[in-house]
């Protein structure tokens, strides 16, 4: 290891603590939510077979708002715990100011908007093209998306937490404690690369997982130029925001034609690489050489 990086390995467990403890803290409130809902269902039934109210119950719980409920208050005290953790750890009890992280206000906002929307595409592609490839995949992904209640009659209490709540956790996770981590023992675009995969693997399913890795990317890439999670999280929503609200406004290409595909994939690609541009361009960070700095 680069004698740079070599007293630093104290760093080396939060890389992975992020994922654990959200693993740990989803699990732990379904499990007691499940509970309390048995029991109060228990108080309300009529009789009945066994098999048939557990059966219910559990659909129920999974595709109602009690499940939204469950992932919002997840969320919460996650994004509490979590920042907690990165305020203390990496960040000397504050969070980091937007002042003087961009050269140009205009060309970054206009830079996260291409990347938003491009970003959306190209996942949408790779979805496809994994889905045509590995349609058990596809099966997999959708009963997921069906269960969590992720579809097109999402509750208010769902979209809260897909659009608003999410975001905020997995950016503090993940742009926050794993990426600060491992950018501690590593060089920055390993530590790009090993934050998406950590937020790849957390959501734990083979398709969302692929197009959660490539967002992660591009989203540690941006928390490189501007080094503020107010960037990142706000770029989170705005994706989840047109993959759930936007989606039906957004123009797709339906055609089945191969060279169709792979100029849409391309030119999805080529959005995606000029926002990065101009975000580089108007990062004060980078270009004023102070990335290295603080860590």
């Amino acid at each position: 290891m680069n004698q740079k990086y070599a007293d630093r390995s104290k760093y080396i467990p939060w890389i992975f603590i992020p994922t654990l403890l959200a693993i740990v803290i989803q699990t732990a409130i379904s499990i007691f939510g499940l509970e309390l809902y048995i029991v109060k269902a228990l108080g309300e039934a009529k009789g009945g077979n066994y098999t048939d109210f557990y059966v219910g119950v559990i659909k129920e719980f999974t595709q109602g708002d009690a499940s939204a409920a469950m992932m919002l208050g997840y969320a919460v005290i996650t994004a509490i715990l979590g920042a907690w953790i990165f305020l203390t750890q990496f960040r000397n009890h504050k969070f980091s100011s937007l002042r003087g992280k961009s050269n140009n206000v205009l060309f970054t906002v206009v830079g996260l908007i291409i990347f938003v929307i491009g970003m959306q595409y190209v996942t949408l592609y790779l979805l496809n093209s994994l889905a045509s490839a590995f349609p058990s995949w596809l099966e997999e992904y959708n009963q997921l998306m069906e269960t969590a209640g992720i579809d097109s009659e999402m509750t208010v209490l769902m979209t809260l937490y897909t659009v608003v709540l999410g975001p905020i956790c997995e950016e503090i996770l993940f742009r926050g404690i794993t990426f600060s981590a491992a950018k501690k023992v590593m060089p920055v675009y390993f530590a790009i690369l090993v934050q998406a995969i950590m937020f790849g693997a957390f959501h734990m399913n083979k398709l969302q997982g692929a197009y959660a890795l490539v967002i992660g990317l591009g989203l540690g890439y941006i928390m490189y130029l501007y080094d503020n999670l107010f960037i990142t999280i706000i770029a989170h929503m705005m994706y989840n925001l047109l993959g759930t609200i936007g989606s039906e406004y957004m123009p797709m290409q339906e055609s089945g034609s191969l060279i169709v595909f792979f100029v849409a994939t391309l030119a999805s690609l080529i959005a995606v690489y000029l926002s990065v541009i101009i975000m580089r361009k108007a990062s004060a960070i980078v270009n004023n050489d102070r990335f290295f700095d603080d860590i």
